[in-house]
């Protein structure tokens, strides 16, 4: 997976999407923890390790989440 800087602003957006089943509270303090920017794979990490209730899939969890988030950002960023 290639890795790419999501900014601040970014992160609070995908709050709709990528945090959807992460909890207000938990997002919140990850906006807060990263006042610049974060990577794919930090947030990523940051969803599968938060989200309630998880994923069921199948298949690679992290290439569906990349997935919607690589989706998101060019969406935005466009």
């Amino acid at each position: 997976m290639e890795t790419y800087k999501i900014s601040n602003k970014e992160i609070i957006a995908l709050k709709q999407t990528m945090g959807f089943r992460v909890g207000d509270k938990d997002w919140a303090n990850y906006v807060l923890a990263h006042p610049e920017d974060c990577t794919n794979i930090e947030i990523i990490n940051f969803v599968k390790e938060h989200m309630n209730p998880p994923y069921e899939t199948h298949g690679d969890i992290d290439e569906y989440l990349e997935g919607i988030l690589k989706l998101f950002v060019a969406f935005v960023r466009n």
